[in-house]
């Protein structure tokens, strides 16, 4: 019996934003950015750099594996995040603090590997829920 190989992660690569295909319902809409997924051995490291209208450059990153086991983070906002590898296509995240989800983004990747797709839900200071949507070309 022939046990398939499992399919290549096609959320990994790098990504550039297509501001002109994105929702906002919170914040401003970054004018350029660039997310990079790959992976480390057992972990993913993602890392994503954009820039607003001010001009100003703006970064972020963190390692995890993609098990759904919370890690430290030592970012601003959050305590925690985890990262889920649902399929080969899809890798979901939480960010943490005080024990609540304060935030969760879904990773989706088209199936020839063109485009990836991220919604990010959370909540305003006030409780308000939000979603925001960006679609991202590869470009690596």
């Amino acid at each position: 019996m022939t046990v398939p190989s499992p399919q290549p992660d096609r959320f990994l690569g790098i990504w550039q934003l297509v501001p002109e295909l994105c929702l906002y319902e919170f914040g401003p809409l970054p004018t350029s950015g660039e997310y990079r997924i790959g992976r480390l051995g057992k972990v993913l490291e993602l890392s994503i750099a954009w820039t607003m209208a001010d001009g100003v450059p703006r970064t972020m990153s963190f390692t995890a594996p993609d098990d759904g086991s919370w890690q430290p983070y030592e970012g601003p906002g959050a305590e925690a995040v985890t990262l889920s590898r649902i399929d080969e296509c899809t890798l979901d995240s939480a960010a943490f603090r005080a024990g609540r989800s304060i935030g969760y983004a879904r990773r989706v990747a088209s199936k020839d590997g063109g485009l990836l797709v991220v919604v990010q839900d959370g909540a305003k200071d006030d409780g308000e829920k939000f979603r925001n949507f960006q679609v991202y070309r590869r470009i690596g």
